[in-house]
This record gives C-alpha cells, sequence and structure tokens, in this order.
C-alpha cells in the first residue's frame, strides 16, 4: 500500500509516501533505485517511508551542520562529517538516512580514518546525530540512534532545539549541555537557530554564532 500526502501546508512541497509490507531485500533493492535522488527515508519492520524534504527542513539541518563544524574549528576539535549516511541493519529490521552525523573527536575520527564506506555492523556509530523533526516516524529514529549507540542527538521541532544524551543505561534523557560542546547549551543554541528568520543571512547567522563560541572559549584559555 502507498500513501502520499503533504504533512503541513506551511511546509510545501515535503511530501510523505508510505510502502507497507516490504521485506527487507526489497528494501534494499529500493534503495539502489533511489541511489543520488535528495530523498529522506525511514524503513521499520517492512514498512517504508520515503519523504521529500521542505526548503525550511534543508535549511534548519544545514545551518545546525555549519554550527557544529563552527564548533569544532573554533574549539579545534577533530570531525568527520557523515551528512545523511544511510544507517541500516538486517538484524533488528530497521534503516534510515539521518538528517546530518558527524563523527567527533580523536579516536572517532581515527576509526573512520581512510574510509568511503559506512558499515553499521562493523564501523563506530556516529558521536552526533542532528535530526529535524517533520513526520510521525521521528521516534523510530530516535530508537534506532540509541540501539546504534549514538552518543548525542540533536533534535529540533518548530526551531527548538532538545540535546538528547545517552545515558549509562541505554537510554535517551533531555540534557542541558552538549556533552561534545559543553559551552553550548540547547536553549542558546535556540536562539542562534531564531535568528535566520529575524537577519535572512545565514552567513551573518553564522559569524555572530562563531564570535559567540569564541567569547565562551576565551576565559578557558585565560585559566590555563
Amino acid at each position: 500500500m502507498i500513501v502520499a500526502a503533504p504533512l503541513q501546508k506551511s511546509l510545501q512541497p515535503l511530501q510523505r509516501f508510505v510502502f507497507d509490507g516490504l521485506t527487507w531485500a526489497t528494501y534494499e533493492t529500493l534503495l539502489d533505485s533511489l541511489g543520488e535522488n535528495h530523498l529522506r527515508h525511514t524503513y521499520l519492520e517492512g514498512s517504508l517511508e520515503v519523504v521529500t524534504p521542505s526548503y525550511d527542513h534543508e535549511w534548519s539541518k544545514t545551518l545546525l551542520g555549519d554550527f557544529v563544524a563552527t564548533l569544532c574549528r573554533v574549539s579545534r576539535i577533530p570531525r568527520k562529517n557523515a551528512g545523511s549516511t544511510t544507517m541500516k541493519d538486517e538484524d533488528w529490521d530497521r534503516g534510515l538516512e539521518p538528517d546530518e552525523c558527524f563523527f567527533i573527536g580523536d579516536e572517532s575520527v581515527a576509526a573512520m580514518r581512510g574510509k568511503t564506506q559506512f558499515d553499521v555492523s562493523r564501523d563506530p556509530p556516529p558521536d552526533l546525530v542532528v535530526e529535524i523533526d517533520v513526520t510521525a516516524s521521528s521516534d523510530h529514529r530516535i530508537e534506532m540512534y540509541r540501539l546504534k549507540g549514538v552518543r548525542e542527538v540533536w533534535r529540533s521541532k518548530n526551531d527548538t532545539i532538545v540535546f538528547l544524551g545517552l545515558s549509562k543505561n541505554g537510554h535517551y534523557r533531555q540534557i542541558k549541555k552538549s556533552r561534545h560542546f559543553p559551552l553550548l547549551t540547547s536553549q542558546e543554541l535556540t536562539r542562534f537557530v531564531a535568528m535566520r528568520h529575524e537577519l535572512g543571512d545565514d552567513t551573518e547567522v553564522e559569524l555572530q554564532f562563531e564570535e559567540w563560541v569564541r567569547e565562551q572559549i576565551k576565559p578557558r584559555k585565560r585559566r590555563i
């Protein structure tokens, strides 16, 4: 069965298609057929959801990805951007593409050095995932990140950012500060994301964010 319907009028031309009753082999065949097409998918136990991303969705994920790049560059933290790399696991009958994901820190970057393909069963999970909530399946996507041991998720809904950190018991809990970037709170990041509407210029937003990050780092340098 295929269902196709816009999710919200304000997010046109985003459309959602759901394919039910698919085997894992059919899912992988469809992935091969999609190739590099700009579509976002979630596969869960025989049901495949394919979404055509909206302008606002792409704007949000790109800006948050740029913020991560700024934080790593200014703080001199190694990173490897894995973008929307497909994460799929036949044993758990799940597959998806994050909006953005990153390997952060010396150990993670070293583990992925020289690799051109990502194998979720062999390689370490990304350290940080950015997830823009636009569909009802977002909770299933978060569950996949939990199962795979993704340490931190930035979840954005209606321009409000929530940080989720993986606890010792293997479940996510909401955290105030980023584990990878302790100088950053979800409230502060939400403030900068809102600036994109006020300023209408991503370059200016990113410059202001970079200036703020540098100001947060200065006191730490003085204490060393």
